[in-house]
């Protein structure tokens, strides 16, 4: 069972699944009918996130090291039978981490975001 983290974001705070590993890396919330995720990479890189079998949409926000955001995607949907789904989803800067938030969880680009 992979760890919690909370996360203080803006003035919120939420709990999340926190992945390290490659394999949970790649699994991420594939196959769960809800929560948050924190991926966090070794070194910084331009990691490509998909939806597959996703069952709700994510706001996807992407950190470095310092843990400012530095891209931010809204409102992703779960891969489906539209093709319009079928595509991944990268940052435009390097990241050292991911949040895979609930879509439902409104996110602004100069948040600040602590981990604890």
């Amino acid at each position: 069972m992979p760890n919690k983290i909370k996360i203080i974001l803006g003035n919120s705070k939420i709990e999340a699944f926190h992945f390290k590993t490659t394999f949970r890396l790649i699994l991420g919330l594939m196959f769960r009918k809800d929560g948050n995720a924190l991926l966090e990479f070794r070194k910084e890189r331009k990691p490509k996130i998909w939806t597959l079998f996703m069952r709700y949409p994510l706001n996807l926000v992407f950190l470095d090291r310092n843990k400012k955001i530095v891209d931010l995607i809204e409102e992703v949907p779960p891969i489906s039978f539209n093709p319009k789904t079928w595509k991944t989803y990268c940052p435009r800067k390097k990241c050292k981490y991911v949040l895979e938030l609930d879509a439902r969880k409104k996110i602004k680009i100069d948040s600040k975001i602590e981990f604890i």
